[in-house]
């Protein structure tokens, strides 16, 4: 069994990427950097980042980089594939009130107000529609 990690370092091979049909490339390296870190630490769940998955479509579609380092990162079971110069932060979760609805901070009951205070009441809107008929 793998021993447990928070980040690991691998250097992943692509050199059979270029056996897959020149359209496919990219779409291939991807798939065999997932089953590198599969096979390296052991996670069944995956996700690619943003900045690894723009690096390996920089060239474009068809040429393909040899090889590349990246860093995995496990959080709960899920490994982020990450380049190594890239920094993650793990989501804090929200805590929800016990009838599940959205915690209430001071920057959203402030919203709230400035709604209010904007929104014109009912009566308003009926006198401003009476006197627009009028006209």
């Amino acid at each position: 069994m793998a021993k447990e990690f928070k980040e690991k370092i691998i250097t992943i091979n692509l050199s059979k990427v270029f056996e897959k049909p020149i359209t496919k490339r990219v779409i291939a390296a991807k798939y065999i950097i997932c089953q590198g870190v599969k096979k390296e630490t052991r996670l069944k769940e995956l996700k690619i980042s943003n900045e690894l998955n723009e690096l390996l479509w920089v060239r474009g579609k068809y040429n393909s980089q040899r090889k590349i380092t990246v860093k995995v990162v496990n959080e709960k079971g899920v490994g982020r594939i990450m380049l190594p110069s890239e920094k993650y932060e793990a989501k804090q979760e929200k805590k929800a009130n016990a009838k599940g609805e959205k915690e209430i901070t001071p920057t959203t009951e402030k919203v709230a107000e400035t709604a209010k205070a904007e929104a014109p009441t009912k009566t308003e809107a009926k006198e401003k529609k009476t006197t627009a008929k009028k006209e």
